[in-house]
């Protein structure tokens, strides 16, 4: 093995083992890092952005980063995944509550700007990146998190169909485009919106429930 593997390999080692140990100094360095990221990626958008950038704002070298992470790849998974994968969850029991299809899109709309709020930037990260550009097209990871993301859509479309069912929401539009276009608008906020300046989550959700449901409400 040579020298640079050797070491590489010992880097990996410290780092599962630092992974499995669970410390709390070091889960608090770590998601320090995480957050870090999420910061650069937004400011330079992952392509540009370099573990570099990332060990600066840091504080430390680039060589050091390997204790806590594999990649730079890594870092911009940590920055999401548990986030979508607890939107999905979220939205699937709103999906079930015995509610009417209104007060279900009012939620979902609730629960997207919550969690903008809540965990801003990472979720500008997620909405900023291509993840089909950021990692290998047959990436598991990015194979899953498109299918999350589906899914997350899939609850808005399906909420559509039943008020169109049930008459509460106006026929002749395509339940799709219909969900893309709040969808859209709802994500589309990360280009401006920047928690704890000039407008509340409260505020947000209840514009965009009255844009929305004035659009779609049966004539």
């Amino acid at each position: 093995m040579t020298q640079p593997l050797a070491a590489a390999s010992r880097i990996s080692q410290r780092r599962q083992a630092a992974l499995s140990d669970g410390g709390a100094d070091y889960s608090a360095k770590r998601a320090e890092l995480i957050r870090i990221a999420a910061i650069v990626f937004r400011e330079k958008g992952y392509a540009t952005a370099t573990l570099n950038d990332i060990a600066a704002v840091f504080g430390t070298d680039r060589a050091s980063l390997y204790y806590y992470v594999a990649s730079k790849e890594e870092l911009f998974q940590e920055c999401i995944q548990n986030i979508l994968d607890t939107n999905v969850a979220a939205a699937a029991g709103i999906a079930e509550l015995p509610v009417s299809p209104r007060e279900k899109l009012t939620q979902l709309i609730s629960l997207m700007i919550a969690s903008q709020v809540e965990h801003y930037p990472y979720m500008y990260v997620y909405i900023q990146e291509d993840m089909r550009q950021v990692v290998s097209q047959d990436a598991e990871w990015a194979t899953r998190m498109v299918e999350q993301t589906h899914r997350l859509e899939k609850f808005f479309r399906d909420a559509i169909l039943e008020g169109v069912a049930d008459g509460s929401f106006r026929d002749g539009l395509s339940a799709t485009l219909v969900a893309n276009g709040l969808f859209g608008m709802l994500l589309w906020t990360h280009r401006w919106y920047v928690p704890g300046t000039k407008y509340s989550e409260q505020e947000l959700t209840a514009t965009f429930t009255a844009l929305f449901f004035d659009g779609l409400a049966t004539p």
